[in-house]
């Protein structure tokens, strides 16, 4: 009864705390959820410097999103001017100069740079300095900076071409070859006998063809010893024929 009397007496108090306990925890879980989303809406840049997929002496300037969120208003610092092949300057590439307005997450740019065949020792000697600025949706600005070295892919190989190459060879030959037949070039064989005797077939006629461009005499001669050796085999045949039907006439009777 006593706990019942000091509850009914000081029920104002304790709405109270627990009202000011409940906005605690909302305010912590509005936190946490704000952490959450920011998070997942973060973006990240990464600058690099990467051999071509097919051609792995030419080295590509890569630009990518590596973050979870999107990137905007993306602004690189360098100098514009410098010149690493000695011909084409950093200002040649559009979005050093220009910058990127947006760039979603795992999104990437890529341009071609310098190709290193008789260059690299030379580039190796001359890094490059990136800085870069961007913001996220909240225009919260990040900054970055990156230090690219050449020497980095020093002695890099591929093994094979890579599968999007593959497949796409194997395309352009299956559509050459259908061009051929579409178009008369290429006639496909259809066999109306077994395929041992078509090739015996194509080897016969091969021979005769060499035989007709031969002289007469010496056609003669080749037909004189080719009646011998089919005499010869079919003497053979005959006598194994034989051979085979004595022992089973022997047994029958």
């Amino acid at each position: 009864m006593e706990i019942i009397d000091w509850l009914n007496a000081n029920h104002g108090a304790i709405i109270g705390i627990a009202t000011l306990f409940l906005m605690g925890i909302t305010a912590y879980y509005a936190y946490l959820t704000r952490r959450l989303l920011k998070v997942n809406d973060t973006p990240e840049i990464a600058v690099s410097l990467c051999p071509h997929e097919a051609h792995i002496h030419c080295v590509m300037l890569c630009i990518e999103n590596i973050g979870t969120g999107a990137a905007r208003n993306i602004r690189f610092q360098t100098n514009l001017s410098f010149k690493p092949d000695g011909e084409r300057a950093f200002e040649d590439v559009s979005f050093l100069r220009n910058g990127i307005d947006y760039l979603g997450p795992g999104k990437k740019k890529e341009h071609f740079l310098v190709s290193v065949i008789d260059k690299l020792d030379d580039l190796k000697k001359t890094p490059i300095e990136i800085g870069v600025t961007y913001t996220d949706t909240l225009k919260k600005v990040y900054q970055r900076a990156f230090h690219l070295d050449f020497g980095e892919n020093d002695g890099y190989a591929r093994v094979g071409k890579p599968p999007l190459f593959e497949i796409a060879e194997a395309a352009q030959s299956i559509k050459r070859n259908l061009h051929h037949l579409t178009t008369g070039v290429y006639k496909p064989i259809i066999l109306t006998e077994p395929l041992d005797e078509h090739r015996i077939g194509k080897r016969a006629s091969s021979l005769e063809k060499r035989i007709d461009q031969l002289p007469r005499e010496v056609q003669q001669q080749i037909l004189k010893e080719f009646n011998t050796v089919v005499s010869k085999e079919e003497h053979e045949l005959v006598k194994k024929a034989r051979n085979a039907e004595t022992p089973t006439d022997k047994n029958t009777s």
